[in-house]
């Protein structure tokens, strides 16, 4: 595990700065929490809007956003959280093999006595271990901080965990993708534009197409729709949030594996 160790070392002070940041938001989140949650206006006002407004922060109309349920899962893990933890998810996938490659840290490693199989699957063990210490110190933060604020009131420690997973599986599908294809291509640029692409798309197909649409079952293509398609907090996980993405992940991760090992580097 030299290689992935190594890989860790590299980004350890920057990933430190990712987890002081989403502390920081966690905190002012869940601040807010009391001035808002005998506000029944807000669940009016939520009511009148279009659709494709509500599904942009997975808004239940079952689900009080005046609920520390609702509240937690429209402020942080359907909205800003996913969005942070796809950008980091992507850039670090990006960087796993295509960004060391152009920057020339990968020949070097590569003359070192290690195959080419051992690097790419070491170096996405890196990248992925990452995004899961990114996702277990938001987890945290907020097990640690809500309570303070009543903003985690009547909600079982288990559906917490169990969204914090789904958040995972989603940023890494998005993470292993990137790593995909700058594994394939060797071009950090390309593997970053293409899961950046994607991953707007996504969004687009499930916030912007309602159920009742002659288009409504593009939605079910979508990683946000499984992601987005119950409060997790109120209502558990939809199963696909998870076994759906990290079984994609599997096999874009051999796929990646397969083709890195196929070409030669730039």
């Amino acid at each position: 595990m030299i290689v992935t160790m190594r890989a860790v070392t590299d980004r350890r002070r920057a990933l430190l700065w990712w987890i002081i940041g989403l502390i920081g938001l966690v905190l002012l989140t869940v601040s807010l929490y009391p001035s808002l949650k005998d506000q029944q206006s807000v669940d009016d006002l939520m009511r009148d809007l279009p659709d494709a407004v509500k599904g942009m922060i997975g808004y239940q109309e079952t689900v009080s956003l005046t609920s520390p349920a609702g509240f937690l899962n429209a402020r942080l893990y359907s909205t800003v959280v996913p969005v942070i933890m796809l950008v980091f998810g992507i850039g670090t996938g990006a960087r796993a093999i295509a960004g060391a490659e152009e920057d020339g840290t990968l020949e070097h490693l590569l003359a070192q006595p290690v195959t080419r199989g051992r690097v790419a699957a070491e170096r996405y063990l890196a990248a992925a271990g990452m995004l899961a210490v990114l996702v277990a110190g938001f987890t945290l933060a907020l097990i640690a901080l809500a309570p303070l604020f009543d903003a985690a009131a009547g909600i079982p420690l288990g559906r917490i965990l169990t969204a914090s997973a789904a958040l995972y599986a989603l940023g890494a599908l998005h993470l292993t993708l990137a790593y995909a294809i700058g594994a394939a291509t060797g071009r950090r640029g390309s593997a970053t534009a293409v899961t950046g692409s994607f991953a707007a798309a996504g969004y687009l197909l499930h916030s912007l197409i309602t159920p009742a649409s002659t288009a409504g079952p593009l939605r079910e293509v979508s990683p946000w729709h499984w992601y987005l398609d119950r409060n997790p907090l109120a209502q558990g996980v939809a199963p696909t949030a998870l076994w759906l993405p990290f079984l994609l992940s599997a096999l874009l991760f051999t796929a990646g594996w397969v083709l890195f090992q196929r070409r030669d580097l730039r």
